[in-house]
């Protein structure tokens, strides 16, 4: 039986002065629906969100929310008060009006997003921070229905992989935009797509809108095949016509004039892409000794590589770990504190950094390119205008004459990235390259790395563009940069797999006998307490299991059992390993 329709919108179409951003969409969003937004950068996924929140008023049509309906909504881009601290930022600074069990409600959402500092400025967050300061803020209100844009932009990996499981274990209603294929695939139960305007609803997580589309695509080229038929009839009869005739059917000229204009197929820009790459000579970085600290907090120490010809590294880490600080001193924009970083004489780096760059925002997107070069030469040798570049990074005509300050942060991005890769790097560094892109310009950079014979180092959250385009892991953890050989699945098995079986591993409890008590010099009352401890040892053991069953296996959890069972099992931990170690002394006895 299906759940309720707790938001409907109807005929809903947009316009932004003489564009149109999407058209006649009609969609019923049903309690405990998941729906992720797909489309390419500036097609329209933010706004949307814009107007079911509230924020923007539509051209034309109806949102009709549930009259009880409460509503969350995480921006892409939220300035934040610099001057409040975290906590007051969450509870909207009703600190004086909010409830103890209400507080605790946001300091246990904090702490689950590994937040604990709560007193500490939104000034001194870091980009990862103060999104989870964000998200914080909207699910411990626990609202019916959330929106999120790109909630998964500047966390690092553990907290992407908690954000997916909270998610789809909660029954709580979700629209929200994403280009992380992977938290699509696991979080989405209907997929919304703008394109060109229109908007197209798939049931199923990504891989079934994947699926879907394909299907759709073959039945358009279907319909496009016996379209140019029709057409080539139809201007075989206008060429011959009749000699009596002195002017030829207007019905017969609308109608070729209709099919000449209705393609059922988009013309795409030929998407592939190499630019002419100087070779990499025997010496290509050589990393001997490097260390560095910040704040005097020590980040990595002793670090260790020379890069081989098309070595492809993917750095992961948490938040504030350093990765981008590396990336940096490799580049030579900032020094190690000690240690050397050895540059090949023929190495060429291009460096896609995190950070915003500054720009004339009343340059065209056309003058911007041509600043730095008017023609690119291919691997192959064609030379390219900047005009065909851009067009093959989905900027078509019109697009190229649009003012830089008409563009969404995605759209920049995407130019960006084009300028950092135009002039043939043979070193290619990428800081968060997926931040604010759409998925068909991810797949754009992918094909292009696929093919890149030179080196790759890329800090990166997006799972699925690491699996695609890493051959190998810098890890940072807690005791140093741990190399991994392999991708981020396999990371994660290996990971996973040495988890389970330190948990795995239990003790035998073989209780001694009198003889070899005596022998070893044990009382009888250790002898009694180490009895006892096998017991309780076991007992805890079962406790702790049938905790970790729960949290694994309830989809009714909200994150406050998630706290309290979470702070139990913490707690019964530490005594399992006091007892465990007791019982270890008494038996070496």
């Amino acid at each position: 039986m299906p759940s309720e329709v707790i938001l409907t919108v109807e005929n809903l179409s947009l316009q932004l002065g003489s564009k149109v951003i999407f058209a006649e969409l009609n969609l019923g969003v049903h309690n405990g629906d998941k729906i992720g937004i797909v489309g390419i950068n500036g097609s329209g996924k933010s706004t949307l969100l814009r107007l079911l929140a509230g924020n923007l008023e539509p051209t034309t049509g109806t949102i009709v929310k549930r009259r009880d309906l409460t509503l969350g909504w995480l921006p892409q881009n939220e300035p934040l008060p610099a001057e409040e601290t975290i906590l007051q930022y969450v509870l909207n600074q009703n600190l004086s009006r909010t409830s103890v069990p209400e507080e605790h409600r946001y300091k246990a959402m904090l702490s689950l997003l590994n937040l604990s500092d709560w007193n500490k400025p939104l000034n001194l967050l870091s980009g990862g921070e103060r999104r989870k300061a964000g998200l914080a803020k909207v699910l411990a209100r626990e609202p019916d229905l959330i929106l999120l844009d790109e909630p998964t932009n500047h966390l690092d990996l553990d907290t992407i992989e908690w954000l997916q499981d909270y998610l789809t274990k909660s029954r709580k209603t979700l629209l929200f935009v994403s280009h992380d294929r992977y938290f699509l695939d696991a979080v989405s139960n209907r997929i919304l797509e703008i394109e060109h305007s229109h908007c197209y609803i798939t049931e199923g997580n990504y891989t079934d809108y994947v699926e879907q589309k394909l299907i759709r695509l073959t039945d358009q080229k279907r319909k496009e095949i016996r379209r140019q038929a029709q057409l080539k009839k139809e201007l075989d009869w206008l060429k011959r016509g009749a000699k009596a005739r002195t002017s030829k059917p207007k019905d017969h000229i609308n109608r070729v004039q209709k099919l000449i204009s209705q393609s059922y197929l988009i013309s795409k820009p030929e998407l592939k892409i190499s630019f002419l790459m100087e070779r990499q000579g025997k010496t290509i970085l050589e990393l001997h000794n490097i260390s560095k600290s910040f704040e005097g907090k020590l980040l990595f120490q002793n670090l260790e590589h020379i890069f081989q010809a098309g070595e492809k590294i993917g750095i992961i880490g948490p938040n504030g770990c350093g990765k981008t600080t590396l990336l940096k001193i490799i580049a030579g924009e900032i020094k190690p504190d000690t240690g050397t970083v050895k540059v090949g004489v023929n190495t060429r780096f291009s460096f896609f950094s995190q950070e915003v760059e500054n720009y004339n925002p009343d340059l065209s997107v056309f003058e911007y390119l041509t600043q730095y070069s008017e023609v690119i030469q291919t691997q192959s040798g064609l030379k390219l205008t900047a005009k065909e570049m851009l067009k093959r990074f989905l900027f078509d005509d019109k697009m190229q004459q649009q003012k830089l300050a008409s563009l969404s942060g995605g759209e920049l991005r995407r130019l960006f990235l084009l300028k950092s890769l135009m002039f043939g790097a043979n070193f290619i560094i990428l800081d968060e390259p997926t931040n604010d892109l759409d998925i068909q310009t991810l797949e754009i950079l992918e094909d292009y790395l696929d093919d890149f014979k030179g080196c790759l180092l890329v800090v990166s959250h997006d799972r699925f563009f690491l699996d695609r385009c890493v051959e190998q892991l810098f890890v940072f953890e807690k005791d140093g940069i741990r190399k991994f050989p392999g991708s981020y699945s396999d990371y994660l098995l290996v990971r996973n797999y040495q988890k389970e079986e330190k948990e795995n591993k239990k003790p035998t409890f073989n209780i001694a006998s009198k003889s070899q008590r005596q022998s070893r010099g044990i009382s009888y009352k250790e002898q009694r307490e180490l009895e006892l401890l096998t017991q309780e040892i076991e007992n805890l053991e079962t406790q702790i299991k049938n905790l970790e069953d729960s949290l694994n296996s309830t989809p009714t959890l909200t994150h406050l059992d998630y706290l309290r069972i979470s702070e139990e099992l913490e707690s019964l931990n530490m005594l399992y390993q006091q007892k465990l170690q007791r019982w270890f002394d008494l038996s070496e006895k």
